[in-house]
């Protein structure tokens, strides 16, 4: 075969006949077949449910063509109750106009009751707490100079109040008996909540936390308190912190 004077191998035209052929073919595929396609009427995007309220995930669903139904509920933490936390199909996915994305609501944070703490030792409160899915807050002792075992006189939240699980619920001790005297630690230097954690076991109230900026110091560390060290203080006695910030 010849082409402006010169001679072509024939298989050499028939490679090339058949590149051309495929790239032509890549050409109407991407710019024909495969827009009337992803673009047929009869399908549609799943849309990003997530985080949206019920209300508004309807409206979502019924801008794209598609349905939704609630199959059911689950407590969250972070996700406010009647909102999406879960959808099947997920975001993205291709699926036919009228069908149905399912989802799950949340219930918002699960609820527990305070138990009735009045007139429990310490250590039974700490068990009916823990049992209840809630956690032990502050202790706050107060002396009734009578003979008898300590109990809790009061609780805040108040027993029957319905609470978020995992809260704290603090605790108001009658103490019997005269109270102990301590000599005060030198805390200066100390991590406060390694400190405020050991003091609180030991009976004494952290009454109040002043932030003083120290760039030299690692943040929350103690940098003074009242009363100093090697100084008297009673059993539930309360004690104040000056602690660093870099802020």
């Amino acid at each position: 075969m010849k082409i402006g004077g010169g001679k072509i191998h024939p298989f050499v035209f028939y490679a090339v006949l058949v590149i051309a052929a495929f790239f032509v073919g890549v050409v109407i595929f991407n710019s024909i077949l495969l827009p009337s396609l992803v673009g047929r009427r009869d399908i549609t995007i799943v849309p990003d449910l997530g985080g949206l309220s019920s209300k508004l995930a309807e409206d979502r669903c019924a801008e794209a063509g598609l349905n939704m139904i609630v199959i059911g509920n689950r407590y969250s933490d972070d996700v406010p109750e009647g909102y999406i936390i879960d959808q099947d199909p997920t975001p993205d996915e291709r699926l036919k106009s009228g069908r149905a994305i399912r989802v799950i609501l949340s219930s918002g944070h699960r609820m527990e009751v305070v138990p009735d703490l009045i007139d429990k030792s310490l250590r039974q409160t700490e068990l009916l707490i823990e049992s209840a899915g809630l956690r032990k807050g502050r202790v706050v002792r107060i002396f009734a100079h009578e003979r008898g075992q300590n109990l809790v006189i009061s609780t805040s939240p108040a027993p029957g109040t319905e609470v978020p699980r995992s809260s704290p619920v603090d605790i108001l001790l009658a103490m019997r008996g005269e109270p102990r005297e301590y000599l005060m630690p030198d805390l200066v230097g100390m991590d406060l909540p390694f400190v405020k954690a050991r003091l609180e076991r030991m009976g004494f109230q952290i009454s109040r936390v002043v932030s003083r900026r120290d760039e030299t110091k690692f943040p929350n560390t103690i940098l003074s308190h009242d009363p100093l060290a090697g100084s008297l203080i009673k059993e539930g006695g309360a004690i104040e912190l000056v602690i660093s910030t870099v802020e």
